[in-house]
């Protein structure tokens, strides 16, 4: 009987112990993930966020073309990286203003993202305009390699005082020119006015082939030619054609080709007050979508023209004097780009050194 009590209260005892102890502990214990870390360390993403969303509002001033292709594939990259944290909302077809109206709003960080011509830039960052330079690179694709490398690190600083940052540059097109006359040789573009883009570098261009550039945003572009403001406009094939100037000018002479280089800026203040994973996000989904985005523009390109000559478009190849007088008459323009642009000149002659241009 004795013996019976003594077990009995040992085991009452043991009992207690246990039940202490499981008391006593305040923490659960740490789950283990497949890795072999504490379940918490996994999906960092997750754990760096309150659950917050950011908006980045991202225009444009075209529609149907390379840029918002951009903008979509950008898009729905961006969102996915982020887990749906980070909502992109898209306004192409200048639906915030023109294009000199969105750049103040993209420093003044009313809106976050914008994609849009390198030449826009002349009246903001001339140095930027080195792009669009004539004849200074073999095609668009090496100008877009070297801006994506090495060469892009070229114009860092001047956009970072600005408040910008280029987080990618995106094949536009081949420069051409779409005219309401036949133009085959030099005499022919005398006197004609041609509508560029911002850049001061290509009214230069247009003013040394003996024409008159004039420089025009896109809102007012369409009724300027219709009603003969202009003889017609310079700028790649697909941008013509998404906005049906076609319509009014029928020949598209295939100078000075070179490249049309789109640049992707975001607001630099707002990119680096966001959490550091979606930061990551926007710059990953901008490199990603590179090559789809080359892709369309090549094949987009090459449509729009097809789809023009159905349209009575006549198709101008020039021949090798002609071609060799604009190369020629091209050449003062770098000299006068310099002479205008601090810290140009370092920048050209690498170009010209790495491609033999000029």
């Amino acid at each position: 009987m004795k013996m019976k009590v003594k077990h009995g209260l040992v085991l009452l005892w043991l009992m207690s112990v246990m039940l202490v102890s499981a008391c006593g502990s305040s923490a659960p214990a740490a789950s283990v993930g497949s890795d072999g870390e504490p379940a918490a360390k996994q999906g960092s993403d997750v754990s760096k966020t309150d659950g917050k969303t950011y908006t980045m509002r991202f225009a444009t001033a075209t529609t149907n073309d390379p840029q918002t292709h951009e903008m979509e594939l950008f898009k729905k990259a961006a969102e996915a990286k982020s887990n749906g944290q980070l909502k992109v909302e898209l306004y192409p077809a200048s639906q915030l203003g023109s294009n000199d109206q969105m750049l103040q709003m993209l420093t003044q960080g009313s809106i976050q993202g914008m994609v849009q011509p390198t030449a826009f830039l002349g009246g903001f960052n001339e140095l930027m305009t080195i792009v669009d330079i004539p004849y200074l690179w073999p095609d668009v694709q090496k100008a877009t390699e070297f801006l994506n490398g090495e060469g892009g690190k070229l114009f860092e600083a001047s956009l970072d005082k600005q408040g910008i940052t280029a987080l990618r540059y995106y094949e536009y097109g081949p420069r051409t020119i779409l005219l309401k006359d036949k133009v085959e040789k030099m005499e022919d573009l005398k006197g004609k006015k041609i509508r560029v883009m911002g850049a001061p570098v290509l009214v230069d261009q247009i003013n040394a082939w003996g024409g008159a550039g004039v420089a025009m945003g896109v809102p007012e572009l369409f009724t300027a030619l219709q009603q003969g403001t202009i003889d017609g406009l310079e700028s790649a094939a697909s941008f013509f054609h998404s906005g049906k100037y076609y319509e009014s000018a029928k020949y598209l002479l295939m100078e000075p080709k070179g490249a049309e280089i789109s640049i992707f800026m975001a607001n630099t203040n707002w990119l680096n007050s966001l959490p550091e994973h979606l930061q990551k996000a926007v710059k990953e989904a901008a490199v990603e979508i590179t090559d789809e985005a080359h892709q369309y523009a090549k094949e987009r390109d090459l449509q729009s023209i097809e789809e023009m000559k159905k349209e009575g478009v006549t198709v101008i190849e020039p021949g090798a004097e002609f071609h060799q007088q604009l190369v020629e008459a091209s050449k003062p323009i770098i000299s006068k780009f310099e002479a205008r642009v601090p810290g140009s000149k370092e920048i050209i002659s690498k170009i010209q050194a790495q491609f033999k241009t000029n």
